[in-house]
């Protein structure tokens, strides 16, 4: 039989071949590895809505924690109160902070010197939590809603449910504020981990 010379090369059939079991080389591979790659995809997506959470919590914690559970000046709205509909999770509070509820801390002898009135509510359409300032008044409305949302700011998004309790749960005289926040994790269809993130935290008014 005549040896093939060097400058025969190769045939179509034999680079067809080679290709197709390359193919499916890579196919294996890639079978291989996207299960890591999906969960490492949704670790990170968790990660990112945990520091979401977070963000939103900060926002709230420090007005919370000057605010005041007196009588009248703090306010959880219910269903019944108007807090339904385009509304969930509804709550006014005293502020002792002027300037847009953000400036210094006003004291007079030594109590707090209420300036405003601090409202937070999810927007159902949006799945936003917002926070609104109103400078002109120093007691929350008895119903939801207040006269004016206008000027909110975002502080939070994806948030599919949230929810405001006072505790001891239907204590004549609580002592905190219950806030419980469900941030919807967007990611692969096929993760195993959970579609939602969860975070539940308690403030406790100190004036």
């Amino acid at each position: 039989m005549r040896r093939r010379s060097a400058e025969d090369g190769y045939s179509l059939i034999e680079l067809t071949v080679g290709l197709v079991i390359m193919g499916i080389i890579f196919l294996s591979i890639y079978a291989l590895y996207r299960p890591t790659l999906v969960l490492s995809g949704g670790i990170g997506e968790r990660l990112a809505a945990q520091q979401d959470v977070r963000l939103a919590l900060d926002r709230l914690a420090r007005p919370l924690h000057e605010a005041t559970m007196a009588f009248g000046r703090i306010q959880v709205y219910s269903l019944e109160a108007g807090c339904v509909g385009a509304y969930q999770a509804c709550i006014g509070f005293v502020t002792a902070r002027d300037a847009g509820c953000t400036g210094p801390f006003q004291r007079v002898a030594g109590a707090p010197n209420w300036q405003a009135t601090i409202y937070v509510w999810r927007d159902t359409s949006s799945n936003e939590m917002r926070l609104r300032c109103d400078p002109s008044t120093t007691f929350p409305a008895t119903t939801w809603p207040p006269p004016t949302l206008e000027s909110s700011t975002v502080i939070g998004t994806r948030m599919v449910a949230v929810s405001f309790a006072f505790e001891p749960a239907g204590s004549p005289a609580p002592t905190s504020v219950a806030v419980a926040v469900e941030e919807q994790v967007a990611g692969p269809s096929r993760s195993t981990l959970p579609a939602t993130l969860v975070n539940r935290t308690v403030f406790v008014p100190q004036n």
